[in-house]
């Protein structure tokens, strides 16, 4: 079924449901990765090169994220991008990096979405969350939700990638002019596995 076919209604109370025991399943895969890059980015940050937190918090309940932002999104007639990460992730470091240093692609992404990250990584998998949405590869991951609660779109930031440690502008306002007329749909997904510009999970 096409991902924009897709309506979803998360819940307040997760549900053990066959997608959630696959997402369980996937757990024990991701946590050799996990480790391995937050090994890497221990030793990253300690040499100064990245800063710790970027907003990926595991303590939050990502069903009462979601619900408040779906009442802003209501509001300003947005779309919401939900965004998979954590502090252990490199590349979720790479894209802080990216839309800090050009204000164009940070005013961009606020005036079309509702941004809301969401945790996933050793200290919570968040797994009754993500199983109500597309599967995904790797981390940062971004999906689009409606106003109306319909996932319109589910991509890896790999698509926006440019070289193997950056993203390509062009790219990123190509993705953010495809969602800036309220609830389009694109022809396409790109829901493909993970590459170099998106950590393994």
């Amino acid at each position: 079924m096409p991902a924009e076919r897709i309506r979803v209604r998360l819940s307040t109370t997760p549900t053990r449901t066959r997608d959630a025991s696959c997402a369980l399943a996937t757990q024990k895969k991701m946590k050799a990765t996990v480790f391995t890059s937050i090994l890497c980015y221990a030793l990253l940050f300690a040499s100064g090169s990245y800063a710790r937190d970027l907003g990926y918090d595991p303590q939050a309940d990502p069903f009462d994220q979601y619900h408040e932002a779906m009442e802003v999104a209501a509001l300003e007639n947005k779309n919401v991008l939900i965004i998979a990460g954590g502090d252990w992730c490199r590349w979720c470091h790479v894209l802080e990096r990216f839309i800090a240093k050009n204000a164009d692609i940070e005013r961009g992404l606020t005036d079309a979405f509702v941004v809301m990250k969401v945790y996933v990584g050793p200290d919570n998998f968040n797994e009754g969350f993500f199983a109500q949405l597309p599967t995904a590869f790797g981390a940062p991951h971004f999906w689009v939700v409606s106003k109306d609660r319909e996932v319109l779109g589910s991509q890896s930031t790999a698509k926006l990638e440019r070289g193997k440690s950056t993203y390509d502008k062009a790219s990123f306002f190509a993705f953010i002019e495809q969602w800036k007329s309220r609830g389009s749909k694109p022809q396409q997904h790109a829901n493909a596995r993970s590459s170099a510009g998106e950590t393994s999970f």
